[in-house]
């Protein structure tokens, strides 16, 4: 047990390490967002840093899609909304795209909320 909590808590400094230096690499790009994931933001309630942070971490902000795709065909757009539906939801880069996308966290979010309303917002986030 004790090799398998130091190995996690490894992977996790290691894993954090890694995403700030991928964030880091993809503020440039996501520069070109500003105004509208502050917007979606300001009219979700969410931090504009969290909705920064999944569009790096899900899409490096565009660098990883084939015309909004992933390359399994199977998620769509800088947030990477999964293909419940037939048809994507709006353009891949668009103010619309991250609201959908945005939202679609906020609804997450509320369901963890309710289901465990004890649990600290860090531990609801994650």
């Amino acid at each position: 047990l004790d090799e398998w909590v130091c190995k996690s808590v490894f992977s996790y400094a290691a894993g954090l390490a890694m995403i700030r230096r991928t964030a880091e690499a993809d503020v440039v790009r996501l520069r070109r967002y500003e105004i509208p994931i502050k917007r979606v933001a300001r009219n979700l309630c969410l931090d504009p840093a969290l909705i920064a942070a999944i569009i790096s971490q899900e899409s490096r902000v565009g660098l990883l899609l084939n015309n909004g795709w992933d390359q399994q065909q199977q998620k769509y757009g800088l947030m990477q909304i999964g293909g419940q539906r037939q048809y994507p939801y709006a353009v891949w880069d668009s103010e619309e795209h991250i609201n959908q996308g945005s939202t679609n966290l906020v609804l997450s979010i509320n369901e963890v909320r309710a289901r465990h309303p004890t649990w600290t917002w860090d531990q609801q986030l994650r």
